[in-house]
């Protein structure tokens, strides 16, 4: 039973190496597709995408709303659409065309209702995406700041992000991920500008000022929907409780013409007219859902459906992930400066192909040669401590991969320092072995050498807690290193080489 036991412990210590080395293999549609994730490089490695963003210099004319202040407190709307000034002086000359007193005063009794309906004045201002008294380095600090938490709230980690201070130049350095990349210029590109306007005249009534936090929520009932749900400050609840009372369906009641005489009956019948006022939800000047209100908001939370019902997973987590990048852009706030994008560039790597694959085979020579100099000194244990060492090295492998650490540089030489603690342990182990029996020098040893790392233990977890990528791949490298050791070695090292004979 024995010799069983370290025969399935051999060959499983083989298996491990044949699919970290080659791989997993299936045929599906007539071609062959590894199952076993690729290694993840890091951007120092593989390249990088380097995204430019400026400072936006666009300006146009608008028709707006202006309050006693100079304050712009929205665009003139004419059923949802911006109109400028000439516009509506072409609608009040139609308006007014035609004969006699009776058209006039029609037309001023509906400038009066307009003017009773929104209280300011309108007028014609050019209008800059970033008004002078925003360009200070103040702003810029800040945008960089709203970024990052953005960036963090959408996992996204694996960057660096330089600002100029002066002209407001946003650098941004990322992996080539086209997924992410995208979801980064989302993030930059927007400023996170919400509204609630009244869709009849374009008059704002809630901002983000009105927000307290925004999170996504779902129903499933057979089907998915998802909704970006928003919950107001006590100011914005006070606000919506007051707009779901105005912006309603109304019914008024009003009278018919009188039939004509040679009719039945010359009663007046009655009817019921129905009005509905509405508002529009806009995010970033892009209309969400133009709306009315059923019944009275009291508590301060308004939900938004995003996309429509769906019976695919897949769909639903495209609609939950566009909610959830709204979501995070609500609650880091808007930006006081408006980016666009200026270029977009590939940045290879310092570090080619031809140089990854030359330190592979240095690896490799090093582990021969370890594995010789076991077999010289240890003899036949010697050479079973080697393969369990190929078979630690195949493990690790196919663990970080699974757990997607991040491969840089600097974790590439952590990796190689993990392995060479791996020697180092075989090596104390194997001389205590010629002096005691295993199962003592096994726990000398452990003692021994896991007494004196504590401290890298400590620095691996430290590491591995940490937000920036370059160290926390780090510390994920050395963490799972050591972690697997520790397994591995008590169930496989130990008992394969327990009172084995030179």
């Amino acid at each position: 039973m024995k010799k069983i036991k370290e025969i399935v412990m051999i060959l499983i210590v083989i298996l491990l190496s044949i699919i970290a080395f080659f791989g997993v293999f299936t045929k599906e549609n007539g071609i062959w597709k590894n199952h076993l994730p690729d290694v993840s490089y890091g951007m120092d490695l593989k390249g990088a995408r380097e995204l430019i963003y400026v400072v936006s210099n666009k300006e146009d004319e608008k028709y707006v709303y202006v309050d006693e202040a100079g304050n712009i407190k929205g665009e003139v709307w004419k059923e949802g659409k911006a109109i400028t000034e000439d516009d509506e002086k072409s609608s009040s000359e139609e308006t007014t065309e035609g004969d006699g007193q009776e058209e006039t005063t029609n037309s001023e009794e509906t400038k009066t209702s307009d003017t009773n309906e929104v209280p300011y004045t309108k007028e014609t201002r050019t209008i800059k995406k970033n008004p002078d008294d925003v360009m200070n380095k103040k702003n810029f600090e800040q945008s960089k700041k709203i970024i990052q938490k953005r960036l963090k709230e959408q996992g996204i980690d694996e960057y660096h992000i330089r600002i100029d201070d002066i002209t407001g130049k946003i650098v941004i350095e990322n992996a080539s991920d086209n997924e992410e990349v995208s979801r980064i210029e989302q993030l930059v590109a927007n400023p996170g500008k919400f509204q609630i306007i009244d869709y009849q005249t374009g008059v704002v009534l809630m901002d983000n000022s009105d927000i307290k936090q925004a999170s996504v929520v779902y129903s499933n009932n057979e089907t998915y929907q998802t909704y970006l749900q928003i919950q107001f400050n006590k100011a914005g609840s006070e606000k919506l409780k007051e707009i779901s009372n105005q912006y309603i369906e109304i019914k008024e009641e009003t009278q018919e013409v009188p039939k004509e005489e040679n009719t039945e009956t010359t009663e007046e019948d009655t009817d019921k007219e129905t009005e509905k006022k509405y508002v529009s939800i806009v995010f970033d000047d892009t209309t969400m859902m133009t709306t009315y209100f059923g019944e009275e908001m009291a508590n301060g939370i308004l939900q938004i459906s995003v996309g429509q019902a769906r019976t695919e997973h897949k769909d639903f987590m495209e609609d939950y992930n566009s909610a959830k990048t709204i979501a995070d852009m609500l609650n880091t706030g808007v930006l006081p400066v408006t980016y666009e994008l200026e270029t977009d560039n590939f940045v290879k790597s310092a570090i080619t192909e031809a140089m990854l694959e030359t330190l592979k085979i240095v690896v490799i020579i090093a582990i021969i040669i370890i594995s010789l100099i076991l077999i010289i000194k240890f003899k036949k244990k010697g050479a079973l401590a080697a393969v369990l060492n190929i078979g630690y090295i195949a493990l690790l492998s196919i663990v970080l991969r699974y757990a997607k650490v991040e491969i840089t540089i600097n974790a590439m030489i952590s990796l190689i320092f993990v392995m060479g603690i791996n020697v180092v342990f075989l090596k104390m182990f194997l001389q205590k072995c010629q002096i005691s029996n295993n199962g003592e020098a096994y726990k000398q040893v452990c003692k021994e050498f896991y007494l004196t790392i504590v401290p890298l233990i400590v620095i691996a977890i430290v590491f591995t807690l940490t937000q920036y990528y370059a160290i926390n791949s780090i510390g994920m490298v050395i963490f799972w290193g050591i972690f697997l050791q520790g397994l591995y070695n008590l169930l496989l090292t130990k008992t394969l080489l327990n009172n084995r004979k030179d």
